[in-house]
């Protein structure tokens, strides 16, 4: 019976952590529209390159915090499936 838990637990930070993946991916959409939006406004051109960098450099954070989840979520997806393929071959 312990391991219908871990599967649970399992689904659980599965679920958590692909949740928190597609919150990242849809932020990091809109930092790149938001980018080309202020790209085409009337500023100095000085604004918009500071404007520009601030922007691909949270797009870079973003994009290696995306990274890691993603992978926690592959790993636990993997995991899940083995626990499930583990409690089939014990019945």
């Amino acid at each position: 019976m312990p391991a219908v838990g871990l599967l649970h637990d399992l689904l659980v930070a599965w679920a958590i952590s692909t949740g928190v993946v597609i919150v990242l991916l849809f932020y990091r959409s809109m930092l790149g529209g938001r980018d080309k939006e202020q790209l085409f406004l009337n500023q100095p051109e000085q604004l918009i390159a500071r404007e520009h960098q601030e922007v691909v450099r949270k797009e870079k954070r973003v994009g290696s915090i995306l990274y890691a989840l993603a992978t926690v979520s592959v790993v636990l997806l993997l995991s899940i499936v083995g626990v499930w393929l583990w409690q089939g071959l014990r019945t």
